[in-house]
């Protein structure tokens, strides 16, 4: 009887552990993708400083997320 009540307590430990993963792999999932994009719109910017923003912007989302895929 022991034995099942342990192998349940680590089974729940278990679930809850992954759901909690679940969720915060869905809120910070994106938080590295955009720390990178606006590293590479700084160096984008102090490279070529003639440059507008929105083309930087937009180079800079392709690249990441080039290189993510």
């Amino acid at each position: 009887m022991t034995k099942i009540k342990s192998n349940l307590k680590i089974i729940i430990f278990i679930t809850i552990a992954i759901i909690a993963l679940y969720f915060t792999n869905n809120k910070y999932g994106n938080f590295s993708k955009s720390k990178s994009v606006k590293a590479c719109i700084i160096a984008q910017k102090s490279k070529s400083k003639d440059k507008p923003i929105e083309e930087i912007k937009i180079f800079c989302e392709k690249e990441v997320t080039k290189k993510i895929d």
